[in-house]
């Protein structure tokens, strides 16, 4: 029998040392990639300054629609939730944390399934998020004092979720960018449309008031709308404020401060690389706690270390004047435009129309391959009629849902003024210190009235008797409900051709085409389901319409080229 040795022979020794020492390099190796990794997360990390906010209890009153935190409260006033926050930058930061954790968790949630379903695998996702560190690493170094005291403090009540890649106050950080990181994707997430009127001189003389119409979408899906909050600030030192966001907002993107100056921020996006400078939001925050004109106020922006571009609204009630900024970060100079200043009407959308743009190209494709060239032009239709504007004829220029020419377009196109997506809507008497504010869904609930006199300590009488504006009588009708039947059956056509029955899917997608037929999503589904079912001229039909009724949806429109290219090859 043959007997083997358990000694490795000689000619095995090299081979052995060899492995050896590569595990050993390995070993090295993934300590060093560990090191580097850990370091790279620290160098990029944004570091939170200590605070230590007072401690209070929660009341809730009887009606469990109040819940007050020390000398701050949230309610739900119908469809709103308005938020009074009071005291020192840390004790407001604790408090809006910690009334409005629920709400914004709900948000947080659904923006979390965004970014899951736009970086679906692991490392594309990985790599994004180590991407977007390295561009925000050491970003706040731009906020004052206060605000990263407050900041911190809010972050400090809303403790990250375990599997999030950065902490607590980075990722509060992130959300006072939500417009620069925006402007990083092929798609467009959010819109706005904007303008300010002063009426004519009434009969006895007297000027008119400077009314401000406003209306802000923040696409996360047509079965999500943000909680509308409406914030009610009085920080110890500075100018009382009204805004109205969304949780976990603490810059500014719509609102109007006690001595009647109103701000408000369009997105844009101009070729500057994102630079080394505050959110826009927390530099429009910054106006409304300390300017008392419209010079001051622009000021202000004009001077800011910015990080990304915008357009603003800026209005002065007390002086019965408004203008619109285009701004970008670099040049301050020459791209920080000041436009309608001798102007009795003024509006904006999403891309800049002063000269100094002409050539940049990020914005021409915001103008014309995005829906805010063609809102532009409605809404100079509408405001340059000579017709009188007051509260009321804002809202209904908000809820046009007319093209250029009184053209119909149907419920819900990306066209209209009013695509019923709409995140929040204002409408503003700057003067007589009067807001109003949509409820939902989108423009079509009633607009809730607000004395702001009265809510920003200017008067300490009785409220004043104001009257809401009333709901679209399109929220009651049955042509709404045909709407949001066609969404319900457009859900039940994805889910039919998902399980392999494009049959069946067609025929839900039928519905919905006879329900509402210019809805851009429902072309893209019937390309789809006809592409499935081998009926291809059809199919290319539907792809045309889709890229007709949804503009700015690039990543999708780019796949529905090919698509068609592929068709038609």
């Amino acid at each position: 029998m043959a007997r083997f040795s358990s000694t490795p022979r000689a000619t095995d020794r090299p081979v052995f040392a060899l492995l050896r020492a590569a595990a050993a390099l390995a070993g090295i190796a993934f300590v060093l990639v560990a090191l580097s990794y850990s370091g790279y997360l620290s160098y990029t990390e944004l570091d939170a300054p200590e605070v230590d906010p007072p401690t209070y209890a929660f009341e809730v009153d009887p009606t469990g629609r109040r819940l007050s935190y020390g000398r701050s409260w949230i309610d739900r006033d119908g469809r709103l939730w308005r938020m009074h926050l009071e005291g020192s930058p840390v004790e407001i930061g604790d408090a809006r944390g910690r009334l409005s954790e629920r709400l914004f968790r709900e948000l947080d949630d659904r923006v979390r399934d965004m970014i899951e379903r736009r970086y679906g695998a692991w490392l594309e996702q990985w790599t994004a998020a180590m991407v977007l560190r390295w561009d925000y690493r050491g970003a706040d170094r731009y906020l004052d004092e206060e605000h990263r005291n407050e900041l911190a403090a809010m972050a400090k009540a809303l403790p990250a979720n375990e599997d999030d890649r950065i902490d607590s106050y980075h990722r509060m950080f992130l959300y006072q960018c939500v417009y620069g990181l925006g402007q990083r994707l092929d798609d467009v997430l959010l819109e706005g449309s904007m303008f300010a009127a002063t009426p004519k001189r009434t009969a006895a003389g007297e000027p008119g008031n400077l009314i401000i119409g406003r209306t802000l979408s923040f696409d996360l899906g047509r079965d999500f709308e943000a909680d509308r909050i409406v914030a009610f600030h009085h920080p110890d030192g500075r100018y009382p404020f009204v805004s109205v966001g969304w949780a976990g907002l603490m810059g500014v993107v719509t609102g109007i401060n006690a001595r009647g100056i109103f701000v408000a921020l369009d997105p844009a996006r101009t070729d500057d690389p994102p630079e080394e400078g505050a959110p826009l939001p927390l530099v429009l925050r910054t106006v409304l706690e300390e300017a008392d004109t419209l010079e001051r106020a622009v000021e202000i922006i004009q001077e800011a270390e910015l990080r990304s571009s915008g357009i603003v609204l800026v209005g002065d009630g007390m002086h019965r004047k408004a203008v619109v900024m285009e701004v970008a970060p670099r040049d301050r100079e020459n791209r920080r435009i000041v436009r309608g200043e001798d102007e009795a009407v003024v509006w904006a959308t999403d891309h800049m129309v002063d000269e100094a743009f002409e050539s940049d190209l990020q914005n021409d494709w915001v103008r014309r391959y995005t829906s805010s060239g063609y809102r532009y032009d409605r809404l100079e239709e509408l405001l340059t009629t000579g017709e009188p504007m007051d509260p009321a004829r804002a809202v209904a220029v908000l809820r046009d849902r007319r093209g250029k020419g009184d053209e119909e377009l149907g419920l819900g196109n990306h066209n209209a003024l009013e695509n019923l997506t709409t995140t929040h809507s204002v409408v503003v008497d700057a003067t007589a210190m009067v807001m109003w504010v949509s409820e939902g869904p989108s423009t079509l609930g009633r607009y809730q009235a607000i004395d702001l006199a009265r809510s920003l300590g200017r008067d300490d009488g009785p409220a004043a008797p104001l009257d809401d504006l009333p709901a679209d009588p399109l929220l009651y009708s049955e042509e709404f409900r045909d709407y949001q039947e066609a969404i319900e059956a457009i859900d039940h056509a994805r889910v039919m051709l998902g399980r392999g029955m494009p049959e069946r899917a067609r025929w839900s997608a039928q519905v919905a085409l006879a329900l509402a037929p210019d809805l851009g999503e429902l072309h893209r589904l019937l390309g789809d389901i006809e592409r499935e079912l081998g009926n291809f001229d059809r199919a290319r039909e539907h792809y045309k319409r889709y890229l007709e009724l949804v503009p700015g949806r690039r990543r999708e429109q780019v796949r529905v080229e090919g698509i068609l290219a592929e068709l038609e090859g």
